[in-house]
């Protein structure tokens, strides 16, 4: 009876035994099932705009073959549209896409892609993740991951199916970069020097964080820790060589005097090698000699004569990336997404779903912070930790594009909060117990956030900020698209003119027309004349259409009664979403549950530009 029962034992707990040694291929496959059923269910998490253009840009990519040219053909303002992102963000899906298309065909191989290549991304992720939380010393790292994982899931969202926008690149570059930085291998900061320059030319969004990648090397040597100097070195060389071949790899010969301040370009290179070579050159120079002072003194010498330099050479980066972009689209389309505001401009703060959410997050980014200012059993991997929460806090709180990214910190801080607060002796606590002592009053680590999150309401109800009143495009663009299909049989050359949100749709079809805008900042010119085109203050809205070379209207239809609020505060397109056109419009047939109502214009010879074949079909995007 003693041997049944021992075998019994044994087989009920060699799941548990097989969960400890191989955590995060368990975590893996419980958030990739999570996932998957709710893409299944129609959940699109995480997902905008930009993936839909990433299909385009990476279907043009592998028709052409062309790395360096990056117009994508089926966006006519009539300006081409160049993109900012560099080949290489499509790169993982094109190459999937590739190797499959000779056995699946090219658009299943493309749709095959842009599910699955964000689960494979998700992989490195994770680990990294995961070597991130076994270096904060938890009892049980097992246990903690999962919960980690829990608290940052809307992060590590970004790599569900479908989500092919960079970001997903982006956060797997900075795990790896935090997890080289506590390595103690004597490759990590040549490897580490690589990656900065890698996530730098990929978008600029995450310059900050790798800024502090780079203060934390240089502190290291100033302070004079062991090996600093061949850390320093190594990393500043790799930087260098990075940025350089990747300039050579990105951008074509005849570019490379050009300026471009929202993508890879010679400011950016500038920056990488000028911080490189710092970095590279500085330690050999001082040596052995001088103390810490000195070290700093000339890095700062370095900083400054190579900011100088960029600011005189670039003058017109200075204002960012969308410095070029016209005062009537900042004030209509851009001041109006949610992302490019900072918190303190966001209308409803304190009465929004989101509030909670953001109160969890300021805790757990400040709970590393609390923990470090204690006395005692500060570690390494903890202080980089709270640098890089509260970095992260302080960008999220001025940029709200950066709260996406703010629960991969968050998520470890929550779990030093938790094991705080649970009872002592608790099974629980045991097992997410860290080396490093809390404060010892028990509500100390979630004060800050708190004060922090209380603050940040008064501060609402007191100013209530407010934006302007919502103007006609963004109406007549805020339709249901999520199973939008496309009218097949589009006449030659024609050219669609829509409100920015519907021209991504169309032109993430494979056989769809070519579009005069998408929400993009490349687009502004056509995302101008979008807008203007519904403004009820433009007294010839067919003057714009003539100026964008459009040979049809695209736009939310409003099927209902008609609604004398909307005809009084957009007459224009009002009638259009009604189906009242003018008489230089043609409405075209459409199913009757469509989300769209489109007319017809004129080709560019004066003719009739005619209809759509057939009507809205039941082709849905990935």
């Amino acid at each position: 009876m003693s041997n049944d029962h021992d075998r019994a034992a044994a087989q009920s707990s060699w799941l548990p035994r097989l969960y400890m040694s191989a955590p995060a291929l368990f975590c893996f496959c419980g958030m990739v099932t999570v996932m998957i059923v709710l893409w299944s269910l129609g959940f699109r998490l995480n997902a905008d705009a930009d993936d839909l253009l990433k299909i385009h840009e990476i279907r043009t990519l592998l028709e052409t073959g062309n790395i360096f040219d990056r117009t994508m053909p089926g966006i006519a303002q009539p300006e081409p549209y160049i993109s900012h992102w560099p080949w290489i963000v499509d790169l993982p899906y094109a190459a999937f896409a590739w190797l499959l298309a000779p056995f699946a065909g090219f658009e299943p191989a493309l749709m095959a892609a842009s599910f699955v290549v964000p689960l494979l991304l998700f992989v490195p992720a994770l680990y990294f993740y995961n070597r991130l939380i076994v270096a904060m010393g938890f009892a049980c790292p097992a246990i903690a991951l999962p919960l980690a994982l829990i608290f940052a899931a809307r992060t590590f969202f970004e790599y569900a199916p479908g989500r092919i926008d960079y970001h997903n690149l982006q956060i797997l570059l900075l795990l790896a970069a935090l997890v080289l930085l506590l390595s103690r291998n004597r490759l990590s900061p040549f490897v580490n020097g690589l990656l900065t320059a890698l996530a730098i030319a990929i978008s600029a969004e995450f310059a900050p964080f790798f800024a502090l990648v780079m203060a934390v090397y240089a502190f290291d040597w100033i302070a004079g820790r062991d090996e600093s100097a061949t850390g320093i070195t190594g990393f500043g060389v790799a930087l260098a060589i990075g940025a350089i071949g990747l300039f050579a790899a990105t951008v074509a010969p005849s570019a490379y005097a050009a300026v471009k301040c929202d993508t890879y370009s010679a400011p950016h290179l500038l920056a990488l090698t000028a911080a490189g070579l710092s970095f590279a050159v500085v330690p050999r120079l001082v040596g052995t000699r001088g103390g810490w002072a000195m070290r700093a003194a000339l890095l700062l010498v370095f900083a400054a004569i190579s900011l100088v330099a960029l600011v005189k050479l670039f003058p017109q980066c200075l204002d960012g990336p969308y410095a070029s972009m016209d005062a009537y689209v900042r004030d209509n389309m851009l001041n109006r997404i949610l992302q490019e505001l900072s918190l303190f401009r966001r209308p409803d703060f304190v009465l929004s779903s989101g509030f909670p959410s953001m109160l969890l997050l300021f805790v757990g980014a400040l709970a590393p912070v609390v923990i470090c200012t204690g006395s005692h059993g500060r570690s390494r991997p903890l202080v980089i930790l709270a640098l890089f929460s509260l970095l992260g806090l302080v960008l999220a709180i001025d940029y709200l594009r950066y709260f996406r990214y703010l629960p991969i910190f968050s998520g470890i801080g929550l779990i030093f909060v938790l094991e705080s607060l649970l009872p002592q002796g608790s099974g629980l606590r045991r097992y997410l117990k860290s080396p490093v002592p809390a404060p010892s009053r028990k509500y100390a680590l979630i004060l800050p956030g708190l004060v922090l999150s209380v603050a940040m309401a008064l501060y609402h109800l007191a100013v209530r900020p407010s934006q302007a009143a919502i103007p006609a495009a963004e109406f007549a663009d805020s339709c249901d698209l999520d199973h939008f299909g496309a009218q097949r049989g589009w006449p030659s050359g024609a050219i669609v003119f829509s409100p920015p949100l519907i021209g991504s749709h169309f032109v993430a079809l494979a056989d769809g027309p070519k579009v005069v805008t998408i929400p993009n900042h490349p687009s502004a010119k056509g995302i101008e004349r979008s807008y203007r085109f519904l403004d009820p203050m433009t007294a010839d809205p067919r003057a714009i259409l003539d100026a964008s070379k459009a040979t049809h209207v695209a736009i939310c239809a409003w099927r209902g009664a008609p609604s004398p609020a909307l005809e009084a505060a957009y007459p224009f397109a009002a009638a259009l979403m009604e189906g009242k056109p003018p008489a230089w419009l043609r409405e075209c047939p459409t199913d009757a549950s469509s989300p769209l109502r489109i007319y017809s214009y004129r080709n560019a010879d004066g003719s009739d530009a005619g209809c759509p074949a057939s009507t809205l079909s039941a082709q849905a995007l990935p």
